[in-house]
């Protein structure tokens, strides 16, 4: 079982509150259920063992509540590699999981193995340009080419004014200034409950509207504090080495079959690099 949480518009969703009320528990429970990339085994019976210890004869709410939240898009059910599976669409986006943990089953196809949406190259879409014959090729080239330094120019326009405009707390907590502010409180501060950090600030600061840059500052600040007062000294920066968790996570390793090699000294310095980059820009 593991930690989880629920934001506010969970109680306000109109999918949710179409669920019969059998069936928005057994959701919530789901989140604690899945691993950390949103899936687990499609079982009621292991469901039922770990979430309900103490409920005997729900086994047929389970199944009832199962398919309900599959019929409206709350969970896909599939299989893969003989075993029946679930998984919770969108759980990345839902759940901030800081540190997540190896995952024993992969998401059902279009979903990469933490869970997140695989979007398509969209080199596809421009072949059905209404370019009319073979010689305009080169023309369709152009277009394509035109198409991407249109999408470029707006992509700085937007980042250049996004800085600059206020937004709510929330929305801030969606940002990915927001995540990569939450990897650096992570490093320094091990032992600091972020989840319950982040929801003391946004009862702290609900209806007020600041600029990324402010918001990236006093959440630092909140959190210093918290671990402060909470007597969380600072952590050591993790430096990865060739058989750390994460270096033989990414490789798909344990640490029996950890061993010194190009792949994962080359891996550990690449994410060595990656932090010491994130830590010197905030």
């Amino acid at each position: 079982m593991r930690i989880r949480t629920i934001r506010p518009e969970f109680y306000q969703s109109e999918s949710v509150g179409s669920m019969t009320w059998k069936t928005r528990l057994v959701f919530i429970n789901l989140w604690s259920y899945v691993e950390d990339n949103g899936v687990n085994l499609d079982n009621p019976r292991l469901f039922r063992g770990q979430c309900m210890p103490y409920d005997d004869s729900v086994l047929d709410d389970i199944e009832d509540a199962f398919a309900e939240l599959e019929q409206c898009g709350s969970i896909i059910r599939y299989e893969r590699d003989g075993k029946r599976l679930l998984f919770v669409p969108g759980f990345e986006k839902w759940q901030n999981i800081q540190r997540p943990g190896t995952c024993h089953y992969l998401p059902p196809d279009g979903w990469d193995k933490r869970g997140r949406k695989i979007i398509p190259e969209d080199s596809g879409q421009l072949q059905e340009h209404s370019c009319e014959s073979p010689e305009d090729s080169g023309q369709l080239h152009d277009c394509s080419r035109s198409r991407s330094r249109s999408r470029s120019r707006k992509k700085e326009e937007e980042n250049k004014f996004s800085s600059s405009k206020e937004i709510t707390a929330d929305c801030y907590h969606d940002s990915i200034e927001y995540a990569a502010t939450d990897r650096t409180i992570a490093s320094e501060y091990a032992n600091l409950d972020v989840t319950g950090a982040w929801n003391a600030f946004a009862g702290r600061h609900q209806g007020e509207t600041r600029t990324i840059n402010e918001w990236t500052r006093l959440w630092k600040g909140w959190c210093q504090r918290r671990a402060n007062m909470s007597g969380i000294p600072p952590s050591k920066r993790h430096i990865h080495t060739w058989k750390c968790s994460h270096v033989l996570e990414a490789l798909g390793r344990d640490e029996e079959t950890a061993q010194v090699d190009e792949k994962a000294c080359e891996l550990a310095d690449k994410l060595n690099k990656e932090e010491n980059h994130d830590y010197e820009r905030d």
